[in-house]
């Protein structure tokens, strides 16, 4: 039998977390939990922002594809109304979906990224971050986005990849 994260249904969550450091427990004896339509509430609002509206009937009946036993892909949106599915990093709506289901914009990345030489954000920490001198378990700088490396191993589009041009011409036919 899986371990049940009490943390996950406890209105103490955030203080444990943030000021004892403790997570992810089976038992407790402070757990408050929430009630059930405060969950719903919260899962409502949390795919609401994280997921957003399906982009085929606009429904809101939408959840990411995160804990779906076939795809388990938290990038891929699920319309419950009309079973659309999507890539909610660059909108790419899937003709099907199965096992191993990838957005094309994955290709596009790893092919620029061979191109310019990019690094993905943790292989940006283990071999830049760790060798610079503004890094100590975190960047040290004022101002992290002002790294004069970020410009040089991350692809500029990372945090947005539906604004890359190469992801638009190849997925969605646009320049």
């Amino acid at each position: 039998m899986e371990p049940t994260n009490l943390c996950e249904t406890c209105r103490r969550m955030p203080k444990c977390w943030l000021v004892e450091g403790t997570f992810m427990r089976e038992t407790c004896k402070d757990y408050e939990p929430y009630s059930l339509q405060e969950l719903l509430d919260r899962d409502r609002f949390v795919r609401s922002v994280l997921v957003g509206h399906c982009p085929r009937c606009s429904g809101d009946n939408t959840y990411d594809c995160e804990n779906n036993p076939s795809l388990n892909d938290a990038t891929v949106g699920h319309c419950l109304d009309c079973d659309a599915y999507w890539c909610l990093l660059c909108a790419h709506e899937f003709d099907s979906v199965g096992k191993g289901t990838q957005c094309p914009h994955w290709a596009v990345c790893y092919e620029c990224s061979l191109e310019h030489g990019y690094l993905d954000e943790i292989e940006f920490i283990q071999q830049i971050c760790l060798t610079c001198p503004y890094y100590d378990n975190g960047c040290l700088l004022d101002d992290p986005s002002a790294c004069e490396w970020e410009g040089e191993y991350l692809c500029p589009y990372a945090d947005d990849v539906s604004a890359c041009p190469k992801i638009q011409e190849k997925i969605t036919g646009t320049k």
